[in-house]
């Protein structure tokens, strides 16, 4: 039973080209996406950070230090 028409080299090259080209696409896709998560997760990451500095500078506040003094109190405990 015959398989049908053979496809040609340049059919063959055609194909796989375009494959190559949808596969692309979606990978740029998956990189973008990528992109976003990361930047979201910094985002969290940055208020994490502001929201402890928030706290730190309350604590100084409250200690009547100034945050040189703090400083130099952390240096000397090193």
């Amino acid at each position: 039973m015959p398989r049908g028409v053979q496809k040609t080299d340049e059919q063959r090259i055609q194909i796989l080209d375009d494959q190559i080209k949808e596969m692309e696409f979606r990978k740029a896709k998956i990189d973008e996406k990528i992109k976003e998560l990361n930047d979201q997760k910094q985002d969290i990451f940055d208020q994490q950070q502001q929201k402890k500095l928030e706290e730190l500078q309350k604590f100084i506040t409250k200690s009547g230090k100034t945050p040189e003094e703090i400083l130099e109190i952390l240096k000397r405990e090193e």
